[in-house]
């Protein structure tokens, strides 16, 4: 029998965590944002967040700044996470993060903290599964009992505890995507939004204060599943973006003649997903050659966890330059 799902309001006492790497979710203060700070479609928006739109209306999922020197969450939080309708009818918008391998806190108790608050007062349905992946047996098991959480106007600290099943007797899927997820169902209105800040997911069942992490360790926990070649501010797809890009002087003078390589920053955890963007126009699959000022097709091949390589596909005139920016998906 699955868990029972348990949410309760609590007190925060302050102060910072930094011992044990206790905090299974990541990116879970949402200091993050590789892809860009604000959304309207169902994908990854902060790193490691998926967001699901669905039903009428417009959602955007964005990035909002605390005021500096604010107390209502502790810690000196930089950013939060807003989900908000601006028109249609309340509707299953849902906001997840999938933590990889369903072994994590297999058997084990587990408590779940957060802070939240909403422009009017709204419910959260919180579920939590377990995972166990493409071909898996069963594919996914574990819903939690659902209980609504009731959020107001002003920010507070919210635990949901569970105890997960053991995975004896259940088969693993062969591509390695198992993962447990914590997913909530956000019913916004017109005009509504949901603010979410300080997720943690530790063992036990009482929630400890918030662990923070240094900011370069947490960027790379994240590019294991998301990487790009542009400054962290820069959206991917931006135009006129030269700064950090992979610049190749061409060799041979033929069609689809010249190759490089793409390095990755991290090993990535499976075999990503790689896109190519020309530098002058940002449009994917193109590479740009700067000296005659044009994009040519470019693709992606060889691609492994920690390296991609990459070819032109037109015909190249030896000495001249070609730049391009890339992103790597590895996303769960």
């Amino acid at each position: 029998m699955p868990g029972k799902l348990i949410v309760d309001e609590i007190e925060d006492s302050g102060g910072t965590s930094v011992i044990g790497r206790k905090n299974a979710i990541i990116n879970g203060n949402f200091d993050i944002w590789q892809r860009g700070t604000s959304f309207t479609a169902t994908g990854y928006t902060a790193d490691r967040w998926n967001a699901i739109v669905s039903g009428t209306g417009t959602t955007t999922i964005s990035q909002q700044s605390f005021t500096l020197g604010q107390t209502d969450v502790p810690n000196e939080p930089k950013y939060y996470l807003r989900v908000a309708k601006s028109s249609g009818a309340a509707s299953g918008d849902y906001l997840s993060s999938k933590n990889e391998s369903v072994r994590t806190f297999a058997g084990q108790a587990t408590v779940i903290s957060f802070y939240a608050k909403a422009s009017a007062s709204t419910t959260l349905t919180p579920t939590i599964r377990q995972n166990f992946g493409t071909g898996g047996s069963p594919s996914s098991v574990n819903d939690a009992v659902k209980s609504d959480i009731s959020v107001t106007t002003s920010w507070q600290k919210f635990t949901i505890t569970h105890t997960f099943d053991s995975i004896s007797g259940k088969t693993l899927g062969t591509n390695g995507n198992d993962n447990i997820e914590l997913f909530f169902n956000i019913q916004n209105g017109a005009g509504d939004s949901v603010d979410f800040a300080q997720f943690q997911w530790e063992k036990g069942t009482v929630a400890t204060n918030f662990e923070v992490r240094p900011i370069a360790e947490e960027l790379e926990l994240c590019q294991r599943y998301y990487a790009k070649s542009y400054n962290q501010a820069t959206a991917p797809g931006t135009a006129s973006t030269t700064t950090g890009c992979i610049n190749y002087i061409t060799h041979a003078n033929s069609s689809n003649g010249d190759r490089s390589t793409i390095f990755f920053p991290q090993t990535m955890r499976t075999t990503p997903t790689v896109t190519l963007y020309s530098t002058a126009t940002g449009t994917s699959g193109k590479i740009r050659m700067e000296n005659s000022s044009t994009d040519i097709d470019g693709t992606a091949y060889y691609i492994g966890e920690s390296t991609s390589n990459y070819y032109l596909n037109g015909t190249q005139t030896t000495g001249h330059n070609s730049i391009l920016q890339y992103q790597a998906d590895a996303e769960l």
